[in-house]
């Protein structure tokens, strides 16, 4: 996890284990809907989103966001043509959008529901 040049990429309860082990404290990451506040307790950064990039650690959400990160991950190392030709291949369609700690802050109408504590 100290080795910027590694990624170190999640799929559902996985970041959990992470962050109770300590290793996430300050990272934005994203879990299974149902241990939200569990990762935003242990000092995470709970992002509600499908996939999270964070720099060298990349989250997903439930388990079938395993798909969209595993082609996020290829779009990322290798571009959008390869990813495009997986998704094609799987004869699927990477849902939803990849959130990113980098980037302007959006502005406008504040999101209904509740903001995770790190996000405030």
């Amino acid at each position: 996890m100290d080795d910027p040049d590694v990624t170190v990429a999640t799929v559902c309860g996985g970041s959990l284990v992470l962050a109770m082990a300590g290793l996430l404290e300050g990272r934005h990451a994203v879990t299974h809907h149902m241990g939200m506040d569990v990762l935003d307790a242990t000092g995470a950064r709970a992002v509600r989103a499908r996939v999270v990039d964070d720099g060298s650690l990349v989250t997903a959400a439930g388990v079938t966001s395993g798909l969209d990160l595993g082609l996020y991950l290829l779009e990322r190392e290798v571009g959008p043509r390869i990813a495009h030709a997986v998704e094609d291949l799987f004869a699927y369609e990477r849902r939803g959008t990849v959130w990113r700690a980098a980037g302007p802050v959006p502005a406008g109408p504040v999101p209904a529901g509740p903001v995770p504590a790190g996000e405030r």
